[in-house]
């Protein structure tokens, strides 16, 4: 066999890493570029490296090392239970390349990433990942509709807390807050004929910050203007339970 092709199989058999798959620390990740000078993992758990919502993107972001000189990147990420989309950023963003070793798919704002989903099931710690990403109510189809359909802040009745959000065009709504643990999955919404998003919660008399997550994408309540800091760049609604 020729040296060439000698050197096209052994690259053919490094780009054939585990996909994303738990480790000690956290979610591991591989991606196989042995003539990058950096690699860098983005995703809607790091606001696509710095770059949603119009800003640029940051190389100090998660990046990834090589730490045995053969050309395989790898990064451990303590991801709490989700579903999350992501890519492998190269030198500096010259391109961004979906996981070519994990078959999973999904698709945000139009844009097709790989995806992955961590069971509630991981042994190891982690911090609740809330940030918000800045435009996603347009990404998702969040529309202006008139007064008598316009989705509401949340609705405290003598059953509960009855919440709903206008995102037409997910797949999928969850709703996670203080009252939950910050659960990602736990309580889905149920998507009406008229397109809202519904569900609600039993809460004691307290303040809760909440979110909503749309497709594995962190988002504040549209119809609510009460917020705070969310400590990530954005902001969580918050509910008032009287």
């Amino acid at each position: 066999m020729a040296l060439s092709s000698c050197a096209g199989t052994l690259d053919w058999i490094q780009d054939r890493l585990p996909p994303p798959s738990e480790v000690e620390d956290g979610i591991m990740f591989r991606y196989h570029a042995p003539s990058a000078r950096q690699v860098t993992l983005a995703g809607n758990f790091n606001n696509w490296g710095g770059t949603q919502g119009g800003g640029r993107y940051d190389p100090s972001i998660d990046p990834m090392s090589d730490p045995d000189g053969d050309g395989t990147w790898d990064i451990v990420i303590p991801l709490p239970p989700g579903r999350y989309q992501y890519k492998y950023v190269i030198d500096g963003g010259v391109r961004w390349e979906q996981d070519p070793n994990n078959p999973d798919k999904a698709v945000e704002g139009g844009i097709e990433n790989s995806m992955v989903v961590v069971p509630s099931s991981v042994s190891y710690d982690y911090e609740v990942i809330t940030g918000t990403v800045i435009g996603e109510s347009v990404a998702f189809g969040a529309t202006e509709r008139d007064d008598e359909s316009t989705a509401s802040a949340p609705v405290i009745t003598g059953e509960g807390v009855e919440f709903e959000v206008d995102f037409p065009n997910a797949s999928e709504v969850y709703l996670a807050g203080e009252f939950n643990g910050w659960d990602p999955v736990s309580h889905p919404l149920v998507k009406g004929d008229d397109g809202l998003w519904r569900g609600s919660i039993e809460l004691e008399r307290g303040d809760y910050q909440y979110k909503f997550v749309v497709d594995g994408t962190w988002i504040e309540d549209p119809g609510n203007p009460a917020t705070v800091d969310d400590g990530h760049g954005g902001v969580n609604s918050v509910l008032v339970v009287e």
